[in-house]
């Protein structure tokens, strides 16, 4: 899917996104940006979705409202009603019938192509372990029930031995590992030990024996160790570049909890997605990740070796060995994509930022979408205070 229309859905009036290499979707909260991400799944991955829910004993088509009760299931519990009669979904300029998503014909491939982290993936390790796909709530929306439960097929197959889970050699390169234990983990490890005959993954700070459980870790360890095993599977290791089927990854709100040099750490990684072949979808709230944005998109009119050397002082990567240096180089030849959620009193409309440009007449795309000009709003109302 190369654009996704949306009109009257939920809080949405209109909202139009077509989609480059890395897209980001900022706006206020309940602007629909989460509806919308997880639609764009809800489309292209309808026939896996719907066999996932048939294996694990749902049953959503002989109710009286077929795409109704498919909405319950999908978007969770209070949101059934979300689309409704005057609703109209168009993909790549064609409508979309959601009757034929909710129950999609037998020759819909049932590969999953969209990987999908939602914002809720502080409560998958809540217990030290990922809940399965029916641990959860019936209310509780497909993506965080999905995501759970990959990663507990991570943490079985992949990951399930006692020992290191970060840092972890065949996941990330050096650099990456590096840069996320500085601005994240901090020296600790994370580990897989075994408490009672129950495994558990626990948090060991450097120099100490001690293991603290996962309620003990600080908030944006715990917000970001779900992302770093989303990472995990996407990033197989050997010699797989990628998950064969996957082609589009999303990550909601990937700041919640870091600070900002944490999320430069996270802005790397998702250099790394861009340059496995990975399409990538953003949804935030943190004008640091616009900064990145806004710095590659500049970089890539300079000559290549000037944008990567710009780049590797972005990232404080002192001495970057040449597959991360190809990583910075692929990064300057992608397309980028910004839009904003944009509330009025008709509903919520999307607008194509995407130059990010702070000199722009239009103060939407000066303001990055409302993420940079509070700052400036508030600078002038204190530098006018002052000279008077």
């Amino acid at each position: 899917m190369k654009r996704l229309q949306v009109f009257a859905m939920g809080p949405i009036q209109h909202g139009d996104v077509e989609f480059g290499d890395l897209t980001v979707l900022v706006g206020p909260q309940a602007s629909g940006k989460s509806l919308f991400v997880q639609l764009f799944k809800a489309i292209q991955d309808a026939g896996a979705i719907r066999l996932d829910l048939e294996q694990y004993g749902f049953d959503w088509t002989h109710g009286e409202d077929l795409v109704r009760d498919y909405c319950s299931l999908y978007f969770g519990g209070g949101l059934e009603t979300v689309l409704q009669a005057k609703t109209a979904v168009l993909r790549d300029g064609k409508r979309v019938d959601f009757r034929k998503i909710a129950r999609p014909h037998g020759r819909t491939s049932t590969a999953e192509t969209v990987f999908l982290i939602p914002a809720q993936r502080v409560l998958v390790l809540q217990d030290g372990w990922p809940k399965p796909f029916m641990g959860y709530s019936v209310g509780d929306p497909y993506a965080m029930r999905k995501f759970s439960d990959l990663l507990r097929l991570l943490m079985e197959q992949g990951l399930g031995h006692e020992g290191a889970i970060f840092p972890l050699p065949r996941r990330l390169k050096a650099e990456l590992r590096s840069s996320v234990d500085a601005s994240i983990y901090v020296g600790s490890t994370l580990e897989l030990e075994t408490e009672g005959m129950r495994k558990r993954v626990v948090l060991k700070p450097p120099g100490s024996d001690s293991a603290l459980p996962y309620n003990a870790w600080s908030a944006g360890q715990r917000e970001f160790t779900p992302l770093l095993l989303g990472l995990y599977w996407l990033m197989p290791s050997a010699t797989r570049t990628r998950r064969a089927d996957l082609d589009t990854v999303i990550i909601e709100e990937p700041e919640m909890g870091l600070h900002p040099q944490a999320i430069v750490s996270f802005g790397l990684l998702v250099l790394e997605l861009l340059a496995r072949g990975y399409r990538v979808i953003l949804s935030t709230h943190s004008p640091v990740i616009l900064d990145l944005v806004w710095a590659i998109r500049e970089l890539s009119s300079v000559s290549p070796r000037a944008g990567v050397e710009a780049l590797r002082r972005v990232f404080s990567l002192d001495h970057p060995t040449w597959p991360v240096v190809a990583v910075l180089r692929a990064a300057l030849k992608k397309e980028y994509r910004t839009y904003y959620f944009h509330r009025t009193e008709g509903g919520v409309n999307t607008e194509d930022i995407s130059t990010l440009d702070p000199g722009d007449e239009n103060q939407d795309i000066a303001g990055w979408g409302g993420l940079s000009g509070f700052s400036g709003r508030i600078a002038q109302i204190v530098g006018e205070a002052v000279s008077r």
